[in-house]
């Protein structure tokens, strides 16, 4: 149920995105379920790094390793890069404060649950 409620405003936004970006509602569609297949592949090959549990011998339990700081860090470069200047842009001083303040405090966040998991 987390999963979906994450998700369903999640892939919502990313639709918006494109759109606003000049694709079609056609072409947004086709990307999103390219991205969603990419989402199942890269599932796939991290439990497959890890063996499919942790501590796994297959693979010397050595995958959320690197996988996790990997995608870490592909979110934060695709936040910084290409979604936030673009909110920058069309916002009031106030309005661009409160979203640099939302960045840093999930990336707070994915450091704590690293931490804590």
């Amino acid at each position: 149920m987390t999963v979906l409620l994450h998700e369903v405003p999640h892939e919502v936004g990313d639709f918006a995105i494109l759109v606003q970006s000049g694709c079609s509602k056609k072409q947004a569609m086709r990307l999103q379920l390219l991205t969603a297949v990419g989402a199942l592949a890269g599932t796939a090959f991290a439990l497959l790094t890890e063996g499919g549990a942790a501590g796994s011998e297959v693979a010397g339990g050595t995958g959320p390793g690197w996988v996790l700081p990997f995608t870490a860090g592909g979110f934060i470069y695709v936040a910084t890069v290409s979604v936030l200047p673009e909110l920058l842009r069309e916002a009031s001083p106030l309005q661009s404060l409160l979203e640099v303040l939302g960045l840093l405090g999930g990336v707070v966040m994915m450091v704590l649950i690293a931490h804590l998991e």
